[in-house]
């Protein structure tokens, strides 16, 4: 049996190939474009392509639909939201072809609605940051005196469909502001793209922690944590360096909130540690695979395939150790857009050049002696990229904005 796995240009995509490849599991990729790092992989057997999620929801399914019925694929795995969440809408057909080993919708519905989330933190007593929530723009208008700047003006969900296609929002610099004609713009213009209201929350200075865990029908089976050492863009975003730790107060909310769930499957719950009182303080859920999960496996806590066994053995024994002090890049172009935008930024361009070229006792996303030809395929989703920015296909931050055409073909 084989297990097919989505996303291929994506470095969580890659690490689920090699965690199953070093089992002796037939691994296939797949992505909207051939030449991408997982289908370089020597763990990886064959690469499908089907239509770009991007443009349309009904396209992508209806494409990996044909792949499914023409194959003999035990499982599926994916990692991006904007192939995940359309995955679990339509779990129900899919599993007709293959194990699609992810919650039902209305639990993940909790992890893509930041709404739903901090809602249920606040009910299960969960800390969370001083929130605002607004249903439409005269209430935004009646709360901007209470509010104490700065702020984060947060879109709902990192990815909301509209008409069927995505439109993705990011939290860049541009949502931390300072006064309240700035709120309500940024508010305005979120809602007019996506059709909600976003929420209003306070800045919480400090580090960010990743707890990432498996669950069994509402049963904790493992878990890992991680703390953010870089990341970008350096306002907020993926981590881009960052090392294994733990906490016993993460753990005590990741497992409360994900039991109040009743959650099956996989997930890391977000925090940032508030610099003015050392409190947790929940930031999001990812019900899915991570950008980092390289780094739990590197340190013990093998999330794809205790995910695999969990779902074809009924039960997987339970991991709560893992080595800490371990560290891991995304290299190539995380790390290295990192340092650039730390130049433009930092009164001490030496200090960001030593820390940049630390590079022993580190292990990486993509970089392996083992594994080397998905560099090569790094290097092409980088020239992709670019080019989509110089097009304008997307810009700077990753958002897109103008639709391609994708096609599905094996």
């Amino acid at each position: 049996m084989t297990v097919l796995v989505l996303d291929g240009g994506e470095r969580s995509s890659l690490t689920m190939v090699r965690s199953l490849g070093r089992k002796n599991i037939e691994v296939h990729t797949g992505e909207h474009y051939g030449f991408n790092l997982s289908a370089l992989s020597k763990y990886c057997k064959d690469n499908v392509t089907y239509p770009d999620p991007q443009v349309s929801m009904e396209m992508f399914i209806e494409g990996l639909l044909e792949i499914l019925e023409s194959s003999d694929y035990e499982m599926l795995l994916s990692s991006r939201e904007v192939t995940t969440i359309p995955i679990i809408y339509k779990k129900r057909k899919l599993e007709r072809y293959a194990t699609v080993p992810f919650p039902q919708p209305e639990k993940v519905e909790y992890t893509i609605d930041k709404l739903k989330t901090f809602k249920l933190a606040e009910r299960v007593g969960i800390p969370i940051p001083k929130t605002y929530y607004a249903n439409d723009l005269d209430e935004l208008m009646d709360i901007k005196d209470q509010v104490n700047f700065p702020i984060v003006v947060k879109p709902r969900s990192k990815t909301t469909w509209v008409n069927g296609t995505p439109v993705m929002l990011k939290v860049t610099g541009r949502n931390y502001v300072r006064s309240a004609e700035e709120m309500v713009r940024i508010s305005t213009e979120i809602f007019k793209k996506t059709g909600k209201m976003p929420l209003i929350q306070e800045y919480v200075p400090g580090t960010g922690y990743g707890v990432e865990v498996l669950f069994n029908r509402g049963t904790p089976r493992a878990i890992f944590m991680h703390r953010r050492l870089r990341e970008y863009p350096i306002t907020g975003g993926a981590s881009t360096f960052r090392e294994s730790v733990y906490r016993e107060d993460l753990k005590e909310y990741a497992l409360k909130l994900m039991e109040a769930l009743n959650w099956h499957g996989v997930a890391m719950v977000e925090f940032k540690i508030d610099s003015r009182d050392d409190t947790p303080k929940l930031m999001e859920i990812n019900g899915r695979f991570w950008g980092s999960l390289a780094l739990s496996v590197a340190a013990g806590v093998d999330f794809p395939y205790l995910l695999y066994k969990m779902f074809t053995d009924g039960d997987v024994e339970p991991v709560w150790k893992y080595k800490l002090g371990v560290k891991c890049r995304w290299l190539l172009p995380g790390d290295i857009l990192w340092f650039i935008s730390s130049l433009k930024c930092s009164a001490s361009k030496l200090k960001v050049l030593k820390e940049f070229l630390k590079f022993r006792h580190t292990c990486y996303d993509i970089l392996s002696r083992d594994d080397p030809l998905p560099m090569i395929g790094a290097f092409g989703t980088i020239i992709s990229y670019s080019w989509d920015v110089v097009t304008g296909r997307r810009n700077i931050h990753g958002e897109v904005v103008k639709k391609g055409l994708g096609g599905a073909k094996k």
